[in-house]
């Protein structure tokens, strides 16, 4: 059945990326699927269940289902997803696109962020000072500064996919603490992208954003080689 079904959904789906199905609407009813694919109710209902699962779908009780709109929320549970399924060796390659995203996060917060977001920021500068050497505390800090920067951005999509991140971001952070010498290091360069963000200076923002991730990214690589 399940060799069954994903043939269905393969065609269902490519349909829906390719503008056949639109959002809105309606799925034909499951009597149909069963005739157009020579199918069982079962395998239909199995096909629509998993399509509804990667968010293509929703369904209305009594109605029937229908193409799912556009929805960040959907997106950011299928990256969740992917980052924390994802190994080791392939969670640099999410460290890579980190510094992608947030290096531009930094540089329209520069010049969109607002005082609440520079609280926001301020008070997670703050929080990291005092919990050195709490690896969990410190790592939450951290990550709630970068959330802040990407949320000062006003770039919704940037902002969803960074929170998606999130849980993978902090299980990161807390194998990256070094010693006292690398806790200084990670408040300094944060206090380089807060003065930066705060001055409305964009590119130095972004510079300041992108020499912080890749400085953590070779501290995550040594650790594993040593």
């Amino acid at each position: 059945m399940a060799q069954r079904s994903s043939a269905i959904i393969q065609a269902l789906e490519s349909e829906i990326m390719d503008g056949s199905l639109t959002p809105g609407q309606r799925l034909p009813s499951e009597e149909k699927l069963c005739a157009r694919f020579t199918a069982s109710r079962t395998v239909i209902r199995e096909a629509i269940q998993q399509l509804r699962g990667k968010g293509l779908l929703r369904t209305l009780k009594g109605s029937g289902s229908y193409i799912a709109d556009p929805s960040l929320e959907n997106l950011a549970g299928a990256i969740e997803t992917y980052s924390v399924l994802t190994n080791d060796d392939s969670y640099l390659e999410l460290m890579d696109f980190r510094i992608l995203l947030e290096t531009e996060c930094a540089r329209l917060a520069a010049i969109n962020a607002g005082e609440k977001i520079i609280e926001i920021m301020q008070r997670a500068i703050a929080k990291m000072e005092s919990a050195r050497g709490d690896r969990k505390r410190f790592s939450e800090a951290d990550i709630a500064f970068h959330l802040a920067i990407a949320a000062g951005s006003k770039h919704n999509l940037y902002a969803t996919v960074l929170s998606a991140l999130e849980k993978r971001s902090i299980e990161y952070a807390n194998l990256n603490r070094g010693n006292s010498e690398w806790y200084d290091s990670v408040i300094n360069t944060h206090a380089e992208i807060f003065d930066a963000i705060c001055d409305s200076k964009p590119e130095k923002a972004a510079d300041a954003m992108k020499r912080h991730l890749i400085l953590s990214r070779r501290h995550y690589v040594d650790l594993e080689v040593s």
